[in-house]
Order: structure tokens, then sequence, then C-alpha cells
């Protein structure tokens, strides 16, 4: 195995990188790490991410090394291949924040439309309520929101059960007719 120094031109270094040298690929990483890495904080805007892909370059590249075509100089293929890698990153992220906004608003505009849905219904009850007589929303309004017995309504309004049942159902015709409507 031939020694190896910092001497090595880049060609060399490939050649001992496609045979499998561990010991090239560490002088040619630390050769050109610096580099990528620039050219990858510039795109990314991001220390961990362009440290991301430089890792993700090189190791490509190594995983690679016998079957990667080089048609020009080795560092030239590499910027080339950071600005891809970048590309890729920055294409994902936009989908993720693309995604991510359109739920945002999806929520947000659901969130909306449900309080202006419950604001409207209870409009809509209100007036619908307005209409009903006194003795059958005082029937109504201690069976549905007191919960109360039709025998405990009766005693309370001094009527009779049927009588109660009677407002209680009346009440509910009346809503049921004015929900309708509207």
């Amino acid at each position: 195995m031939k020694l190896l120094n910092h001497n090595h031109s880049e060609d060399e270094l490939f050649l001992l990188i496609r045979e499998g040298n561990e010991a090239a690929f560490d002088v040619f990483y630390h050769r050109h790490a610096g580099l990528l890495y620039t050219q990858a904080y510039v795109i990314l805007q991001d220390k961990a991410a362009a440290q991301d892909a430089v890792q993700e370059v090189l190791i490509y590249l190594w995983n690679h090394r016998t079957t990667v075509k080089v048609n020009t100089t080795l560092p030239i293929y590499l910027c080339g291949a950071i600005r891809q890698h970048c590309a890729t990153v920055l294409r994902k992220e936009v989908g993720i924040r693309n995604r991510h906004q359109i739920y945002t608003d999806l929520h947000t505009s659901v969130t909306h439309n449900a309080e202006l849905e419950r604001k409207e219904l209870n409009k809509r009850i209100r007036s619908a309520m307005s209409m009903i007589t006194p003795s059958c929303r005082k029937a109504f309004e201690m069976s549905y929101i007191e919960k109360k017995t039709l025998k405990e309504i009766a005693f309370i309004m001094n009527i009779k059960v049927q009588t109660a049942k009677n407002h209680v159902q009346e009440a509910l015709k009346v809503l049921r007719r004015n929900l309708k409507k509207s």
C-alpha cells in the first residue's frame, strides 16, 4: 500500500478512494469538507443542516466510490453534489412548511367557522325560544336545562303531569319548526 501524504493529487486520491483506501478518503475529507460546508451554509443558512449536507454527500461518495462517474474534477463534482443535496433539502423544507401552513390555515378556518356556526346556532335558538309561550318555555327549560322530571315540573308549576308533558312537547314543536326554517 502506498504511503499517504497531503501532496497527492485529486486524481491519485480518488483512485485510492475507489480502491477503498480509508486514509485517502480521510485526506480528501479534510481537504474539501471546509469548502463544501461553506457552500452548503450559504445555501441553507443553518450550521447543522450544512454539516449534515456535507456528511451526506461524502458518505454517498464513499458508499458509491466504485460506481460514481466524475466527468469533471472531483472538487467540481462535489460542489455540484452539495448544491443538489441542498436543493433537495430546501424542497423538502418548503413542502413541510407548506403542509404545516395549510394545516394551520385549515385549523384556523375550521375553528373560526365552528365559532361562527356556534354563534349563529345560538342566535337561531334564542330567536326560536322567543316564539314559545312563557309557560311552555318554563316547562321546556326545567326539563332540558335543569333536568327535572315531568312530575317535578308539574309540582313546581302547579299543573297536572300531562299538562307539563304537553307544554314540553309544544315547546319542542315550535323549536323544530323555527329551527328548520332557518
